[in-house]
């Protein structure tokens, strides 16, 4: 079985300009959305620190 990798360039101008908080924010989401996209469910955050 042949798998393809998608090359993402998270360097770009528009990131460049996010500050730290946004930028983990944003690619928070995206990974988050890739593994809905690939049938992963993704791990709940909890207040109690586990």
């Amino acid at each position: 079985m042949l798998t393809q990798q998608l090359s993402m360039p998270l360097d770009t101008p528009q990131m460049r300009g996010l500050s730290d908080a946004e930028r983990s924010a944003a690619v928070g989401r995206l990974a988050t959305l890739l593994m809905a996209a690939a049938g992963i469910a993704a791990k709940e955050a909890s207040d109690d620190g586990q």
